[in-house]
Order: structure tokens, then sequence, then C-alpha cells
């Protein structure tokens, strides 16, 4: 099929949903796949091999105009609309279709195969601060992976564990494992304000317990500090 065209109508959105169930893998591995993404749309077996090959044929043409068509029927689809999603420079745009499509996730691969490079940091900044508001997990984990392209410049360091310590829930497993992802990269980059931040702190115990066991397993952190850790553990709530 071709994939590069100047504008997709409906006729062509539905030749591109019979085309991508050419690409479905055997059913054993798609089962397996399905089962780690954890999520409940068709996977295809190295869906995310196959659906980057494709969307590097789409974005060639009007991109745009497939993204305004596509819904999201499988896993394929999904990483589909990222994988475009990313290649959006105006920030506008991007804000509009970023939107539309994570409402749909229901999985961290979709999640993080976001990339937010190219986007201008202090508007990222607001964009996180409305996901965190979503009452979707898949929305507010996106929320929460921004800040690990807001970390990389000083002006965000101490803003970071105000955001983590508005994650309250210990039920939001995704949130919290990008939250606990984010803290023990925060602790690489900025170790001293880190450390504070694991003496004082009001997120809840599944972040700080899991940041703890990644910084222990990581080879970034120095073997002095991965013991002190222990003693900032927390008690869940009963």
């Amino acid at each position: 099929m071709d994939l590069i065209l100047n504008n997709w109508n409906s006729n062509d959105i539905e030749k591109y949903y019979d085309y991508r169930l050419t690409l479905k893998g055997d059913n054993e591995n798609c089962g397996w796949e399905q089962r780690i993404v954890n999520t409940k749309l068709e996977c295809f077996a190295r869906t995310s091999t196959k659906a980057r090959i494709v969307a590097n044929q789409i974005k060639k043409g009007n991109f745009l105009s497939f993204l305004d068509l596509l819904e999201i029927k499988t896993h394929f689809d999904s990483l589909i609309a990222v994988f475009l999603i990313n290649e959006i420079k105006d920030f506008a745009v991007y804000e509009s279709y970023l939107d539309k499509y994570s409402q749909t996730f229901d999985n961290w691969a979709s999640c993080d195969t976001l990339k937010f490079k190219k986007q201008d940091k202090k508007l990222l900044y607001k964009l996180s601060l409305k996901y965190l508001k979503n009452s979707n997990e898949f929305v507010r984990r996106v929320g929460v992976n921004i800040w690990f392209e807001l970390i990389k410049l000083d002006e965000f360091n101490d803003e970071v564990f105000e955001i983590l310590d508005g994650l309250k829930s210990e039920d939001e497993y995704y949130v919290n494992m990008s939250g606990a992802w984010l803290l023990s990269e925060c602790m690489v980059k900025f170790r001293d304000k880190t450390i504070k931040y694991f003496e004082n702190n009001n997120t809840n115990a599944v972040i700080i317990n899991k940041a703890i066991s990644k910084c222990r397993d990581s080879f970034r952190v120095s073997k002095e500090d991965k013991e002190l850790l222990l003693k900032f553990k927390k008690r869940k709530n009963a």
C-alpha cells in the first residue's frame, strides 16, 4: 500500500486498516506481547518495530490528515499515532493531537513511546500540570513522563519535587512506577537535593520504596548512598 499521501480520506484509512492486518504475527507471539504490554488492544507481535516502519512512510506525506481520521482499534494504531505525534514541532498542534490520543492510551508502552525533546519546555511544564489533573491514569503517566525532559534544565530541579508530592495515591500503579523512575533519575542528576527530599516528602510510599529499589540497582548511585537510602523506606497505607 502507498502510505505517502498528500491528503488521507475515508477510503484511504480503510485501506490502511486492511493493510496493517497483514502485518500481524502468529497468535502465540501476539498473545505474549499483549500480556507484557498489559493492553486490551490487539497486538501484532513486534508491534513497535512494525509500527515505526509504517509511521516512517506515513510521515513523508500529510500525516496530520491521517491522524484526523485514525481510530485506535489495535495497539499498532496507538503506536502509529504516537510516532506521528512525535514528529509535530508546532506546540499548539502537538498538544491538540496529544490531547486527543492520550485519552485512548490503556498501557505503559503507548505513554513511554512519546518524545518531548522538540517541544518548548515552559509549555511542556504547563501541559504536564494539565495532564496530572486528568482522571485517566495513563494520561497522568504522560504528565509524569514529561518531567524526564524537564529535569534536564536547572530551572525545574525544585518543581519536580512538588510534582512528586502531588502523587498521593498508592493505587495508580503506572503513575507510581513512572514517579519512582523519575525520583531515581533525580538522585543521579542532583543528588543532594534528592537526599533532602527522601528525608522530608509528601509523596506515597510506593514511589519512595520503588525509587529506593531502583537506586540500589543502579550503577550510577554510590554504594554509600545505596545504604543511606534504606533508612528512608516508608510503610504503605493499611
